[in-house]
């Protein structure tokens, strides 16, 4: 079927003969207006019809009639036909520095979908990259393998002599060949390491998987790559990210790798990086962890008021459902008697959140189901019995099953939902081979709520969890959102409709409430005069088609501070 295009006309004033105003002074016309549908994402959700930016602000939201005064003889006036304009996104949670460089220097596995599949890709993917002395790659799933278990000796298969790294999709394990594991040293004498997990054979010999905390016996081994290279990549995800119409995003973990913190820090002074982006500064619970509190404190301060800036803690709290590491209330349902654990212990937790939020940081939890969401809510209770209503906006990430219960509380407490609606379906690979299994139906089929934390008074944000969501585009995650199935529509893929949500409420989550989180709702997320004119334009009105085909409108412009940033050929 032949997409619609938006028809932008672009002219000076002096041509738009029709609006009756002749040309206004240049202190008082505006730089750019734009007329057609405008969906503002206000408080009252108001559809308007034309509106003014000046210096990279709105100066006027309202009808045409009134907007024919700021349109002098230097104004773009861009009229829509069709589509529609709206705020642009924001991506609450997304790793752009991983994700950038591995989409430029690693294979890519995240369309494969059996043993098979990776083999051959992998194998391609090191025919033609001779140059290469380390291969690394990520996007394989938990469910293609027998028992969710990827081994060594599968890889083996392809090479023997390069060692070879690669991160499942969720990102929270490494599958690794035998040239990998005798580089890192590991064998049946290899210590289990605290909150991780080294898979292994009948005689305890590690067979290539390590997940969670045990992921640093890998990691060590991992080249790190140059702040040129996380340069280029940053820059990549940022051209991808323009062109979906994201100008604003967190990136969890900055200060995991040197390099990461030096290249954000040369593009912003180079003028390079264009977005506004936000870095979370990661404490493990170790020793000294709250002297790492200070830390973060201190570099929010330094980082303040640059398109580049620190602004939360980032914390994790479990692994993940498809490697046994989320931590549960009850048992995993093929595995009576276990639970996991979590990577916290509740009072230091407690200590964590008290102290982070006497000094007015927002802590954003990676928590994914219900016992390691309990903990996090818990402590945040905690910090509110010691510190009062400080509005630190504290986030829990992921959400895949929480009590309901729990929901409740976390409206009380103000906990942000950080949610990613790319998952909300019955995923091929995860659902029947993963979380049935794992969870059992009851759990499996109530999992990512969404519409039970917008009935509650939650604040819900949107994000991708990028590169674990791909391709990253907000669009495809309202679809999913207000469908709860996969984008061809099957209608086998639904899972828990009574979660759907509407067209508003997904747009709200990517927008004003995502500038919520982040401590911006007074400067972007929404239409509304003196606030940036962050904005991108639709080829479609989402608020009109029908939802199954949201994930196929384009971006046509997308505007930051009122500057057109992207704008399709």
């Amino acid at each position: 079927m032949r997409r619609k295009t938006v028809v932008l006309l672009v002219c000076l004033a002096l041509v738009f003969a029709f609006t009756g105003c002749g040309s206004s002074p240049d202190s008082s016309s505006a730089d750019t207006v734009i007329i057609g549908d405008i969906y503002t994402v206000n408080s009252e959700e108001d559809i308007v019809s034309a509106v003014a930016i000046k210096d990279g602000k709105y100066v006027y939201v309202g009808d045409e009639e009134g907007v024919k005064e700021y349109i002098g003889d230097k104004t773009e006036v861009i009229t829509l036909e069709e589509g529609m304009a709206m705020p642009s996104f924001t991506d609450g949670h997304v790793h752009g520095s991983v994700g950038g460089p591995s989409s430029l220097f690693e294979v890519n596995l995240y369309e494969g979908t059996s043993i098979a599949e990776y083999v051959d890709m992998i194998g391609k993917f090191i025919e033609s990259h001779p140059d290469l002395t380390f291969i690394r790659g990520g996007g394989w799933f938990n469910g293609y393998f027998p028992n969710g278990l990827p081994t060594a000796e599968m890889l083996d298969a392809i090479d023997t002599d390069l060692p070879i790294v690669l991160s499942p999709m969720d990102c929270h394990s490494y599958w690794v060949n035998s040239k990998a594991m005798e580089l890192m040293g590991v064998d049946a004498n290899t210590p289990d390491i605290p909150g991780g997990v080294i898979e292994r054979d009948s005689k305890g010999n590690p067979v290539g998987c390590f997940r969670e905390n045990a992921m640093e016996l890998v990691t060590k081994i991992i080249p790190e790559y140059t702040v040129e290279e996380y340069k280029a990549g940053i820059l990549a995800w940022q051209d991808e990210a323009m062109s979906y119409g994201i100008t604003t995003y967190w990136d969890p973990s900055i200060d995991f790798k040197p390099n990461v913190w030096d290249a954000y820090e040369e593009l912003e002074k180079s003028g390079e990086l264009k977005l506004r982006v936000y870095g979370g500064y990661p404490i493990i619970c170790s020793e000294g962890f709250l002297d790492e509190v200070d830390k973060c404190k201190s570099l929010m301060e330094e980082t303040a008021g640059g398109n580049f800036s620190i602004n939360a803690i980032k914390i994790f709290n479990d692994g993940v459902v498809e490697g046994k590491t989320g931590y549960l209330l009850e048992d995993y349902a093929d595995t009576p008697g276990f639970r996991s654990e979590p990577l916290w212990d509740q009072d230091s937790l407690n200590q964590l959140y008290a102290k982070a939020d006497s000094l007015g940081i927002t802590i954003h939890s990676h928590a994914i189901v219900d016992g390691a969401n309990r903990m996090i809510i818990d402590a945040c209770e905690y910090a509110h019995d010691q510190n009062g209503d400080k509005d630190n906006r504290h986030a829990i990430t992921h959400l895949q099953l929480i009590h309901p219960q729990d929901i409740a509380r976390m409206a009380e407490l103000n906990i942000i939902a950080s949610v990613q609606p790319y998952w909300h379906y019955k995923e091929e690979g995860l659902f029947y081979e993963i979380e049935i299994p794992y969870l059992g139906e009851e759990r499996a089929n109530r999992t990512y709520p969404m519409k039970s934390f917008f009935d509650a008074g939650i604040v819900v944000s949107a994000s991708s969890d990028y590169p674990v969501s791909q391709p990253p585009k907000p669009l495809r995650a309202i679809q999913i959102g207000v469908t709860r199935c996969a984008e061809s529509g099957d209608p086998d893929t639904i899972k828990n409709p009574d979660e759907r949500v509407t067209v508003n409420q997904m747009i709200a989550a990517f927008t004003i409430n995502g500038a919520y989180q982040l401590f911006g709702e007074d400067v972007y997320g929404s239409i509304e005069v003196g606030k940036n004119a962050d904005l991108i334009i639709l080829d479609q009105n989402i608020l009109e088609i029908d939802p199954v085909k949201i994930g196929s409108v384009n971006v046509l412009q997308t505007l930051l501070a009122g500057e057109t940033i992207y704008k399709a050929n």
